[in-house]
Order: C-alpha cells, then structure tokens, then sequence
C-alpha cells in the first residue's frame, strides 16, 4: 500500500489531522523556509564540546560558510567565543578573521586552531604554498588558506581597575580639579569639567548623550566639557561636529588616553620576556648526522602579573613553573623573516597537561635561521630566533 503520515502542524488554528501520502508530499515539494531543523545541537557528550557556553555545532556554520563562500575567501567574526567559525573556515581552506574581547575566548579559539593547522601541517607538502587555486564551485573545501595563525592585542577593555581608581589615574595623568561634591562630573581642567568614561569600553554616544542630557538639566552651566576614555566609537567624532555646531557653550571633546598625542601613553605594556637556547648539535641516532635543538629555559609575563595585581618577582615565586603561564609553542626550522611556517607545534590536548619545552627538530645541512613563537594564556606572542 502507499505510505502516509499524519499531517498535524494545523492543529494550532483548530483544524483536525488529516491523512497525507508521501508520494504526494514528494512530488509537492515544500516551500523553502528560514528554519533548519536538521543540525543537531551540541550534546553534553558530544567529543566537539568545548565547555564553552555559546558554541555553536560545527555542521551549522560549515553549511553557512559553503553556502557563501569560496575557498580562499576572507571569513569575518566579531564575537569569536570558542572560535567555531574561525575553525570551521580553518578547514574549509578559507581565510578568517576572528574577535572577542573575552580572554578565555581568545584562549580558547587560540588553542582549537593550533591544533587544527597541527593536523592540517601534516598531511600538507613541505613546499610553501604560494598561490591559492581559483575554485569555482563553491560547496568544496580548498586546502589551508594558511598554515600559522598571529593573535593580535587591540585594546584594553578587559582592565580589571576600579573605576576610582581609573579617575585618580586620570587624574594624576592629565591634571584635573577633583569634584568631591558633584555626583556626575569628576573634576576641573581649567574652565572644563571632566567626565571620566569606564574603561570597560570605548566612549560611545550613549556615554556622550548622558553628558548631553546632565548639562540640559543644568540651565546655569556655561563650562565646556572634556570626556576622558580609552578608545573610541567611530561615530564619536561626527557626532561632537554636529553637536558643537549648534551650541555656543557647553561645547564637548574627547581625549583617548590610548591615541591622544599629549596623553597617549597612558596604557604602557611590557612585553613578555623568554630565554631560548637554540642549538645545533650531533644527533645520537647514527643515520642522522646533526639536530637543532631548542630549549626554553624561561618565560615571564608582565601582563599576566598585572591581570594577577602582583609584581613581577612575586608571580615567580607564586608560579615557579614557567610552562604553567604559556599555552603553546610554535617552531619554524626555516624562518625567512616574512611568513612563519610551522615545523613543530606543542599544543597540550588536556587542560592540566603542559607544553614540553625542549625539542630536537632535523637539522637542514647549511645553516638556518630557527624561529621559536610562545604564546602565553593571555594570547600575547614572544618571538625569538637564531641562526644555527
């Protein structure tokens, strides 16, 4: 006999179930409709499960990206989270951008594309990859894009100051007059109040409206007003032209203690430090004449002593374990000085495990420059070379 199912889904607007064939259902077709219902969500158990609360099922954004893109495309996310697009993009062989203000999202999407581009380093030819081919079907996945990854610091928004003690800094940095008793302004600089912005974000236009809406209240204020923040939106500066236009007091700038050629220096970073020896020595296998051998014999981050509030010589003495504050290591045995080219990569699988910290790599028989890259939990990169 013929198929059939019963058809339910006009339950809701009082209609009865009804008897539908599935041959008729077949040659109807159905309309297209916004709602994939096929892709399972992440289970509990599922070994693509990242901990991480926002991840989204590779299966959904692998069909996206093939959906709109060729190999060798640029794909972008702001709000990386556990990095899946970037991973997804990884394997489909197209380029990727990916963001987050998160730092363990950062970590996280850091960590899981190591150890894609690991996998992807070995199945690959030693040859660089110069050209990507043009693919014109775009439902395939190409080969890497890249090989290596960079993770690049833009801001400083995770600061994890107090907003006091963000104004005494201010204060301190551009020299104002504080206002004890005033319960939005923050003090003087000359004849302008200052309002000093959180430093959790950028000044936006709701910071600025907030200021706006405070001196309508005040009908006996003529004093101009200085905002003082750490970055800024881009519509800021179009809308302080438009605003000041039509006013003759009360006119408002902004100073970015991140840009601002009088102020600019506010946030200073000392870079991560390492001590790497890198060497070329005989190898104690017979059939291999010499080997490169790099070992880390220390590491030290003033921005994870300054995440932590404690002083350089105390984060050693609290964690004497270097390889606790670094998540992995990246080696180029061929290191042109342009495009760094993975030869070995130590990615600990486990969150407990740690990288290793010593390696002997084949040695090439004229000498080479060996690149040695260090990335610690906070994503910030050390990179130390040497021509052995």
């Amino acid at each position: 006999g013929r198929e059939w199912v019963w058809e339910t889904r006009a339950q809701s607007t009082g209609q009865e179930p009804y008897k539908r064939y599935v041959d008729e259902i077949i040659s109807e077709g159905r309309a297209l409709n916004d709602v994939w219902d096929d892709v399972q969500f992440l289970r509990g158990n599922d070994p693509e499960r990242l901990a991480f609360p926002t991840q989204k099922p590779e299966e959904l954004i692998e069909r996206i990206i093939l959906a709109s893109s060729s190999p060798g495309d640029l794909v972008l996310d702001c709000f990386a989270g556990s990095g899946t697009t970037a991973a997804v993009a990884q394997k489909l062989g197209r380029r990727w951008i990916a963001s987050d203000i998160n730092r363990g999202a950062v970590q996280t999407t850091s960590k899981r594309l190591q150890t894609i581009i690991q996998n992807q380093s070995g199945s690959q030819s030693t040859e660089p990859q110069a050209t990507l081919p043009v693919v014109e079907d775009s439902d395939v996945a190409g080969p890497p894009a890249s090989l290596t990854l960079a993770v690049y610091r833009l801001n400083d928004y995770d600061l994890s100051l107090p907003h006091l003690e963000v104004v005494q800094e201010v204060q301190k940095l551009i020299g104002f007059d504080p206002l004890k008793t005033d319960v939005f302004f923050d003090g003087t600089l000359g004849k302008e109040l200052v309002k000093v912005v959180p430093f959790n974000h950028p000044i936006s236009l709701i910071d600025l409206q907030l200021v706006d809406d405070e001196l309508k209240v005040r009908s006996n204020e003529t004093r101009d007003v200085v905002v003082v923040g750490l970055g800024q939106e881009t519509r800021v500066d179009s809308w302080l032209e438009t605003s000041n236009k039509r006013r003759p007091v009360n006119r408002i700038r902004v100073i970015d203690v991140r840009t601002d050629q009088k102020y600019g220096k506010f946030i200073m970073h000392q870079p991560a430090r390492a001590q790497v020896k890198i060497t070329r020595t005989e190898a104690q296998d017979p059939k291999t004449a010499e080997v490169i051998v790099v070992e880390i014999e220390d590491f030290i981050s003033p921005t994870i002593a300054e995440r932590l509030q404690i002083d350089v010589p105390v984060l050693k003495v609290r964690i004497p374990e270097w390889r606790a504050m670094v998540d992995v290591v990246l080696i180029d045995t061929a290191y042109d000085g342009e495009v760094f080219n993975v030869t070995l990569a130590d990615v600990p699988e486990r969150k407990d495990d740690l990288v290793m910290g010593r390696y002997e790599l084949s040695a090439q028989a004229d000498a080479t420059t060996v690149a040695v890259k260090i990335i610690d939990m906070l994503g910030e990169e050390v990179l130390v070379t040497a021509v052995v």
